[in-house]
């Protein structure tokens, strides 16, 4: 086995604290039966780490965060098979699988790698191997480590939540790290996209990337009282503003069973939602939440990559530029996705 070192650079979250700590000297533990070592090569900066940061979930625990990871493995469990997992080659890492269960009852995604355990803001990370999966040929290890979570989840809630097919009209909310990969997403399963972001840069990256329309606040109202529907809505953003005009952009459409216009829910933000029961009933509308996927979703997102089908706007910056990316995902700065990677 490679020999590591003792200790790395890690960026600790420490509750109390509206960013990340640094620690030059995070101790590296010893790998139980089915873990692997990996050495990180990128690590995606996550808009859910700016909400953590602000105290969203209260929580106590101290650990590493970064759930969006790609890395090289370097040393193996005693009971993971050599064959099963190859060192020295590029995995990307999902940050939980069925097996994960939450705490006090809380979610399983907030005791997940990177969220409540030690994740990938670190020189190396620990996982289990059953949460590596090899990074085809071709894929950037920045593209590879952002199709852990924005890949995977913007590809389920795509596919499976909001279940877009061909001759779809689709409105996306928020053309971000996420909804950058849903537009392509849609176009790929053959729908016709339409976007929604008060950016005219993101607007812009949209039309791009295959959107027939891309709308503000304004023009989109003014759509909306012209009699503009869709079928499905996926909304990156989760405000009462992008919740009250989704609904009005299906719950115009006709009763047409057994097909029912789906308003789905990725983002997070600290509102509460609210809507009328008739409006839901009358209109068959389903209103659907989504926060990641399984493994096949990150097969399925990693095969798009390679082929070129989709193409992750994305970025690289050093490890040590992790909470200065936070800032500008909290003032909405950002256009895409930016990871960080570790020290050569």
């Amino acid at each position: 086995m490679t020999s590591t070192p003792q200790t790395m650079l890690a960026a600790r979250y420490v509750p109390g604290h509206e960013k990340l700590v640094l620690d030059l000297a995070y101790p590296i533990r010893q790998l139980k039966d089915n873990e692997v070592l990996l050495k990180m090569a990128a690590a995606g900066v996550c808009h859910s780490d700016a909400a953590l940061l602000s105290g969203v979930t209260l929580d106590t625990r101290t650990y590493v965060m970064g759930h969006e990871a790609c890395g090289i493995p370097v040393k193996l469990g005693p009971k993971v098979d050599k064959h099963q997992v190859h060192l020295g080659k590029l995995y990307s890492a999902l940050m939980l699988n069925g097996c994960t269960h939450g705490v006090n009852g809380a979610s399983a995604l907030l005791n997940s790698f990177g969220i409540g355990d030690d994740g990938s803001y670190a020189e190396y990370f620990i996982t289990t191997f059953d949460l590596l999966v090899p990074v085809p040929e071709g894929v950037p290890r920045a593209v590879a480590a952002i199709a852990s979570d924005a890949g995977v989840t913007a590809y389920h809630a795509v596919q499976h939540a909001a279940q877009v097919k061909p001759g779809d009209k689709v409105l996306i909310y928020g053309v971000g790290g996420l909804g950058h990969l849903a537009v392509q997403y849609a176009k790929h399963f053959g729908a016709t996209v339409y976007v929604c972001d008060f950016k005219p840069s993101a607007r812009q990256l949209a039309l791009e990337l295959g959107a027939t329309e891309a709308f503000d606040w304004i023009q989109l109202n003014e759509r909306l009282t012209a009699g503009f529907t869709v079928d499905t809505t996926i909304d990156f953003v989760a405000t009462n503003q992008t919740f009250t005009t989704a609904m009005a952009a299906v719950a115009r459409n006709a009763v047409n069973f057994p097909t029912s216009p789906r308003v789905v829910m990725v983002g997070i933000s600290a509102e509460n939602l609210v809507f009328n029961t008739l409006s839901i009933l009358s209109s068959e509308v389903q209103i659907v939440g989504t926060s990641y996927g399984p493994r096949s979703a990150l097969v399925a997102a990693l095969d798009l990559f390679a082929k070129g089908t989709v193409r992750a706007h994305v970025s690289e910056h050093p490890l040590e530029d992790v909470n200065q990316i936070i800032e500008e995902l909290r003032s909405s700065d950002l256009l895409g996705r930016k990871v960080v990677v570790a020290r050569t």
